[in-house]
């Protein structure tokens, strides 16, 4: 994706191609964008609608955290991708 394909809504960037965010219904094993650009896959989620730990496949500006997991405030996740 590129720069270009970003698309504000609600004040917030989104990106095309990526759903809408409700953190209590993303399920294991999809994938999400996250704000600084990285791909990761959700590995498990409380449902608590706050946080997600995720598991990192792509980290373009930090390939360090590829492989690795974190549990990921909703702030920081921009969707699920298609």
């Amino acid at each position: 994706m590129t720069e270009k394909n970003i698309k504000h809504a609600g004040g917030s960037a989104r990106l095309e191609g990526v759903l809408s965010l409700d953190l209590v219904a993303i399920e294991e094993g999809q994938k999400v964008k996250l704000v600084g650009g990285e791909i990761a896959e959700v590995i498990d989620n409380p449902r608590d609608g706050m946080w997600i730990l995720l598991r990192f496949l792509e980290a373009e500006n930090d390939p360090s955290r590829v492989g690795g997991e974190e549990l990921i405030f909703w702030a920081d996740v921009l969707g699920v991708i298609q």
